[in-house]
């Protein structure tokens, strides 16, 4: 409960030989009071008056010793025959070290010097230039008093804190158990597991035995907390963490290492096969049905496995190739568990080893951008390219997206090289016109984590403003996966991007999980049929079902359709049957360099009779 702060101190004590002076200092800060109808009263002061600086000390000893202490004193430098005002201030101080005091002079009493040698000027202690002004005295008074009761404050605060902390000093191993334990699971923490472990290491190295150490990662946890909110994605962390505890041995140990991500140490391992059993009962045991808020739940996890001595000898080392070994499963076959090898390791420095190339890359300006054309199938003409990033390493030559991007993704680094793309793209697109083509659609992709920044639209709208590009020949293509998360969310981040003029398309159509009454929600302009549905339309008669279905679909809805891949006569005379409007692949052309199009879109291209 808060207390009403203490009034301030407005005590002032005035030394000064001359009674005409004590009178000016009254007028100026304890002033009559206001006439009807003016604003009001100036800031009182309660004033007391000395004539020499032995009479001000008793004052001051007085106040003191009654617990009224004053705030401040105005004195001045020359008081004959008593003390002059240094002596003064000196002879206060011992008695009320607090005090702030304001000496007021003509500088020709002393000079700086000799008031420095008799005097340790400190912030208590400010010099007051005669003659001096009401505002001045007004200002200075304010001031000084208020210092003084801050500084009070201040002094009680940490008194009051003192008395707290040696009451509270018996309460230190509930502080201990704070920083060593997960208030959400009751588990230790990873502060704790490294202690934990290194004992277990020293006695396994003592009695020459095997230690495992499993890393346990949740697979697509965020989805349960995205989509039914965060106290139910906590029970089930607390419910997972129980199950844990209750599979494992007494003398194993269970911890909560990261959000969704847990770490079990294995005691007196004798032989792999003995770690492979208890790793399939943990992930048995983390799948088992949840029933939370009238939700029936599960997940599944991916479990990495490092052994003391053969993957390592210190804590670190085992926990950090125990994670390697989750990550690798996590990325392959989740829902399953394996074992570090020295691979997985080689892997690990070479994704660091593309991550600081792709730094490295943005800085030095490796990376271009390559265009492949989009057709109208009516007319054989271009209307259109997809931007594809390429990086060509000086040292190296040509590098795969396939072996950058995720990298990029999981780094972050996307969000700088996504905006690079855009930008680049914007810019390219005009200087085409400027050299007298047509004007084309221009498509870019948009990945999950570009979506979700914060700043993303502000930022197209910023690189459109800055390339000059008409915002109706620029479109985002977004995977459908990303659109379905958070509905809401997106629905309202693609209305923005509409509303700078932005054409909208969803990638990789048929792919993800999106119903009719949500894609009919979504601001989208075009749908894009995935390319592993066009490969096999000559030879799978669902996937020509779908392609038919997802162009009637679109139609339907008055949005465009391309499709992607084609790389046969057999796939065009299909999509030419079925009225799909535009189409893009390798039968046309593959993705090429900027002057290699700017030549395309000249000429145009030789549309393949089907």
């Amino acid at each position: 409960m808060k207390t009403a702060p203490a009034l301030t101190n407005r005590r002032i004590l005035i030394i000064d030989d001359t009674p005409s002076i004590h009178q000016d200092y009254r007028d100026i800060l304890a002033p009559p009071a206001p006439a009807p109808g003016t604003l009001g009263p100036r800031p009182y002061f309660e004033l007391d008056s000395a004539y020499q600086g032995e009479e001000a000390l008793e004052l001051v000893t007085r106040a003191v010793a009654e617990g009224r202490p004053y705030a401040m004193v105005f004195t001045d430098m020359q008081m004959p025959p008593g003390w002059d005002g240094l002596e003064t201030i000196e002879r206060l101080w011992q008695v009320d070290p607090h005090l702030q005091i304001a000496l007021c002079t003509a500088y020709s009493d002393y000079t700086w010097e000799a008031m420095a040698q008799r005097l340790e000027f400190g912030d208590q202690l400010l010099v007051l230039k005669k003659p001096f002004d009401s505002l001045e005295i007004r200002q200075m008074a304010n001031a000084l008093t208020w210092k003084w009761q801050m500084a009070q404050d201040a002094a009680s605060k940490m008194l009051s804190l003192e008395r707290t902390i040696e009451e509270r000093v018996h309460e230190l191993l509930k502080v201990s158990h704070l920083l060593q334990y997960d208030v959400l699971t009751e588990l230790p923490n990873s502060t704790l597991l490294g202690d934990r472990l290194t004992q277990s290491l020293a006695l396994s190295r003592r009695h020459d035995k095997q230690l495992a150490v499993m890393f346990l990662g949740l697979d697509r946890f965020k989805r349960i907390n995205n989509a039914l909110g965060h106290p139910i994605g906590d029970e089930m962390l607390k419910r997972v963490g129980k199950q844990l505890v209750a599979t494992v041995r007494a003398s194993d140990s269970v911890f909560r290492y990261g959000s969704d991500e847990f770490v079990v140490i294995l005691a007196d391992i004798h032989h792999p096969q003995q770690t492979k059993r208890i790793a399939q009962k943990l992930l048995a045991a983390v799948s088992a049905p949840q029933h939370i808020a009238a939700h029936d739940l599960s997940v599944t996890a991916s479990l990495g496995i490092s052994i003391y001595p053969d993957d390592g000898f210190d804590a670190l080392a085992l926990i950090k190739k125990a994670e390697t070994a989750m990550r690798n499963v996590k990325e392959s076959t989740p829902n399953d568990f394996g074992f570090f090898i020295e691979a997985m390791n080689q892997q690990a420095r070479e994704q660091q080893g593309i991550e600081s190339g792709i730094r490295l890359a943005l800085a030095r300006g490796e990376f271009v951008l390559h265009y492949q054309p989009k057709l109208n199938l009516q007319s054989g003409r271009i209307v259109g390219a997809e931007a594809l990033i390429r990086w060509f390493k000086p040292d190296h030559g040509w590098v795969y997206p396939s072996d950058f991007i995720s990298v990029a993704e999981d780094s972050g680094l996307i969000v700088p090289l996504s905006k690079w793309v855009l930008c680049e793209a914007c810019r390219q697109a005009c200087a085409w016109q400027a050299q007298g083509l047509a004007p084309i659609s221009l498509s870019v992709n948009v990945s999950a984590i570009d979506f979700r920044q914060r700043g993303f639209v502000a930022s197209i709208e910023q690189i459109l403003a800055e390339t000059g590009l008409d915002p109706t020949l620029l479109e985002l293509e977004i995977t459908e996966g990303v659109l379905m998360q958070n509905v809401d969310t997106t629905v309202a981040t693609l209305r923005a991007i509409k509303d700078l003029g932005v054409r909208l398309a969803i990638d990789d159509f048929g792919t993800g999980y999106s119903s009719l009454s949500y894609l009919r929600r979504f601001p989208i302009d075009v749908l894009k049929i995935d390319q592993s549905f066009v490969r096999d339309l000559s030879t799978d008669s669902n996937d020509a079902a779908l392609v038919g279905a997802i162009i009637s679909l679109g139609r339907s809805l008055n949005l465009n359709i391309i499709a992607e891949g084609v790389e046969t006569l057999a796939q065009l005379a299909f999509l030419k049957a079925q009225q799909c409007e535009e189409v893009q692949g390798y039968l046309f052309s593959k993705a090429v360099d900027p002057q290699t199009f700017a030549l395309l879109l000249k000429h145009g291209l030789q549309m393949p009779e089907a």
